[in-house]
């Protein structure tokens, strides 16, 4: 990451982190994405049906191994609705999954680091392009 950083390719690692994050809460909540649909869209049973249908084998099933696809296609479409700010998109969707039933943050740590990485990129950025000798901090 701080070779992209030296490159002045900030807006890349911006990216790369929130698809990691978008993709890997997709496959933590799994079976569970409708109920952190719910929480941070307020989304319809015909919505979530719409997610679903895609991913419906010829029997009309979606097996649970499948149900992080029509997760991962929720949160990238929430994410878009969000804005363009990769830091709130993040922030909204801890809030979100804290306020699920049994919330996946307390054991699941990634997001809350992911979340404290985001927001020492400017920090980070600013180390890369230090002058030889200013910039020795342990990253």
């Amino acid at each position: 990451m701080m070779a992209l950083l030296k490159m002045d390719c900030q807006g890349l690692v911006a990216k790369l982190v929130l698809d990691f994050v978008l993709l890997t809460t997709a496959v933590e909540v799994a079976s569970r994405w409708r109920e952190l649909a719910e929480k941070l869209a307020r989304v319809s049973r015909q919505q979530m049906e719409a997610y679903e249908a895609p991913h419906r084998d010829k029997n009309g099933q979606l097996d649970n191994e499948s149900m992080w696809k029509p997760a991962y296609d929720f949160l990238l479409t929430w994410a878009a609705h969000v804005g363009d700010s990769y830091r709130d998109v993040i922030q909204e969707l801890h809030l979100g999954l804290d306020r699920m039933r049994t919330p996946i943050t307390k054991r699941w740590k990634h997001l809350t680091g992911t979340l404290i990485l985001v927001n020492c990129l400017d920090p980070l950025r600013g180390a890369a392009f230090c002058p030889t000798g200013y910039g020795d901090f342990a990253v």
